[in-house]
């Protein structure tokens, strides 16, 4: 009787921790796909819409935002952020985005292209953590292509 008791106990515990944790290591998971549609979004929308764009991962670290950029004065080839075209996303609960270099800014020009951080001859490596110990990263290179590590 009294292992019974035991077992019945551990296997209330264990279906109650287990939906618990998965839904913990999905945030990550889903962390990485915003962070990843949101690159992918700007590097399409810089390229069909002949504008620059950039993603950036602001110092709190809860949100991305996708911002527009326009020209300060046409044709000086100096761009800047739009504030009509900007979209900000949240990030999952206990998650956030870290970068290999001081930038966590990425600008894409109009050939979908990296412009920021200045592009040199190895990939922006970006790692989404939580809390609880996980990492994954993402690798955006110079002529715009992202990778899943």
């Amino acid at each position: 009787m009294q292992v019974m008791v035991t077992l019945t106990i551990a296997a209330i515990l264990s279906a109650i921790a287990v939906p618990a944790f998965k839904s913990n290591r999905m945030n990550i998971v889903t962390a990485r796909r915003v962070v990843l549609a949101t690159l992918r979004l700007a590097r399409a929308n810089s390229i069909t819409k002949s504008l620059h764009y950039q993603v950036s991962f602001p110092s709190d670290m809860g949100h991305v935002t996708l911002s527009g950029m326009k020209q300060s004065t046409p044709g000086s080839g100096t761009w800047a952020v739009d504030p009509t075209k900007v979209q900000t996303t949240a990030l999952p609960a206990n998650t956030s985005v870290t970068a290999s270099s001081q930038a966590i800014t990425v600008e894409f020009n109009t050939r979908g292209m990296v412009v920021k951080p200045t592009p040199g001859p190895t990939p922006l490596q970006l790692s989404v953590s939580d809390t609880f110990g996980m990492t994954n990263s993402l690798q955006v290179w110079p002529a715009g292509q992202m990778n899943e590590m």
